[in-house]
Parts: structure tokens; sequence; C-alpha cells
């Protein structure tokens, strides 16, 4: 159900907006506009994925989309997209491009704010008033612990007043109010007012991965929280305020379908990385310095031999 934050903060983005994201990262991807089948082949390890086959299933990137992660660790992110931030400051204001008014979106895990790089990023974009919005998807849970059990302060929001910028703390299974919320943050960052922390309570229902048996989540939880699906409470509110009817559900549903479809066989159909590919996106490669389709380090230096540093 995090989805649903991220798809009521993503929808209201610009296409040179950046967003830096923790794994799992697929559905924020796709909502930043990143092909199907990019994503999929990218999933597959194949050549036509959008990291040409590099990564795995997580580090979903994409420099054309300005999306920059999906990230293993759960709390790099948030340097990262602070850097970035301050990078659309420093454009506009030292570089004077008057046009650049991008902002960032830092989206991580509850668990995130019980690391120092959280606080540390918070004071610096408050105090250079830089273009983000942190977003704390909040799912109750961590891997196999309540959020009420790891931390002293479970109210995360009110650390954004603590360290001189707006804290809100929203219903993440709501879109639409995640998406007002999202609407008057990104706002605020765009007209160079500074950052906000947001902190949106979902719920996950399942255990963090498929060799979680999710033994430790709480029955009467699961049940209070499935009662607020929010894919069936959008459903509802677009039925009932006649802004679609049922038909139009399924037509939505039918060209999900065929989307996937497409995206299957496309990425079943799509060749593997050569070997050449290998290395690339790996090591630097300053001046004078290169890697071969081989592999190998070619250098001009004498002091170095092909593939052999000699110092």
């Amino acid at each position: 159900m995090l989805k649903t934050i991220s798809t009521g903060f993503i929808k209201l983005l610009k296409q040179q907006d950046s967003i830096v994201y923790a794994y799992p990262d697929h559905v924020q991807a796709l909502s930043k506009g990143v092909p199907a089948r990019a994503v999929l082949s990218k999933l597959l390890r194949k050549a036509t994925g959008c990291c040409r086959g590099q990564g795995g299933s997580l580090n979903i990137l994409s420099r054309e989309h300005n999306v920059l992660g999906g990230l293993d660790f759960i709390w790099e992110g948030i340097p990262i997209a602070t850097g970035v931030a301050f990078r659309s400051k420093y454009k506009r204001e030292v570089l004077k491009e008057a046009v650049c008014d991008q902002v960032t979106l830092a989206f991580f895990w509850h668990s995130t704010c019980d690391n120092v790089q959280f606080y540390e990023c918070l004071n610096v974009a408050a105090l250079w008033k830089l273009p983000i919005v942190f977003v704390v998807e909040n799912s109750v849970w961590a891997m196999g612990m309540s959020h009420l059990r790891e931390t002293s302060v479970p109210t995360i929001y009110k650390t954004g007043p603590a360290c001189g910028m707006p804290g809100v703390h929203v219903d993440g299974m709501d879109v639409l109010k995640v998406s007002e919320v999202a609407k008057e943050a990104i706002g605020r960052a765009r007209r160079g007012e500074g950052p906000t922390l947001v902190e949106c309570e979902a719920y996950r229902f399942k255990g963090h991965s498929l060799a979680d048996p999710d033994k430790v989540l709480d029955p009467a939880g699961n049940a209070r929280y499935a009662a607020k699906d929010p894919i069936t409470a959008l459903k509802k509110y677009l039925i009932d305020n006649r802004l679609a009817s049922e038909a139009d559900m399924k037509a939505i549903d039918k060209k999900i379908d065929e989307v996937v479809e497409e995206a299957v066989e496309f990425a079943d159909e799509s060749p593997v990385p050569s070997k050449s590919q290998l290395l690339k996106n790996v090591f630097a490669d300053p001046k004078g310095f290169g890697i071969g389709p081989d592999g190998r380090y070619r250098c001009e230096d004498p002091k170095f031999t092909e593939g052999t540093a000699q110092v």
C-alpha cells in the first residue's frame, strides 16, 4: 500500500524534477514515466532495460526521467537527494539559471529515521532552504519489528519543526489526502521557501519478502487497515462522484493487462548484455584511462602495463 504514497507525490512532478528512492522502486519508476518494458527488462537483467542489464531488480535508475535510485540501503538516498536539491539551488542562485526550479523528492522508510543521515540532511536542507521534500513511508512494521518498539519518538513528522521546517502527518492509505499534502509541499519547495518533512502512515499487509512468513504481524491490525484498502477506496470515490464508471474501471484494468503483456513479451525477446557491458558504469574513466571491450584496463601512462598497475 506504500505505492499510494509515491503515486500521490510523483504525479505532481515535472519531468525535470528528481526522485530518489530506497527499494522497492518499481512503481515509483513507472509513475515517473519510465516505460514498463524498460522496467521489466531491467528486472530480467536484459540489455534493453533502463540500466542495460546491470544492477539486478532493485536499483532502477533513469537519467532521462530523473529517477536517481532505487538504492539498496534504505538511508543512502537521503544525502544523495539533498545533494541534488543543492545543485538545483546553486544553478538558480549562483549560476543565475532563472528557469531552474527543479524539486527533489526523497522517499525513505520509517526505520531510516533512526540513522544520523536523516538528521544531518534535514538540518542542512532547512539551513539552506533547499527545494526538497522528505517523504517518510511509515509502514508501521519494519522487517519484523513494530515501529513503536524501535524508536523512542514514533511521531516522526515532529522532527520537521525541530529542524526548522514544516512537519506534516497524513494518512498514506488515502491517495487524495496524500496528493493534497504533496501539492503544498512541492509548491513550497518550488517557490524557494524550503523543505518539508511529510510522514505518510500506511501499512504492510504481508511479510517483508517472499521468505518472510509474516507471523509477527498483528491480525487485528491487518483487519483494521484492510478496511481502508486505498485501491478499493479510490475506485469507490471515483464512481460515487461520477468521475468514472464501472465500465471505465474495467477498461483501465484491460489497458493495464495489455501494457504488462507487451512488456513481458518485449523483455522475453530482448538479448542479455554482452561481456563488454560488464565493467561499464562501474569505474570512473579519468583522462588517459580506459576500459577495453574485453574488460581489461587501458592506460597511456608508462607506469602501467596493460591490466596491471606498476607503481
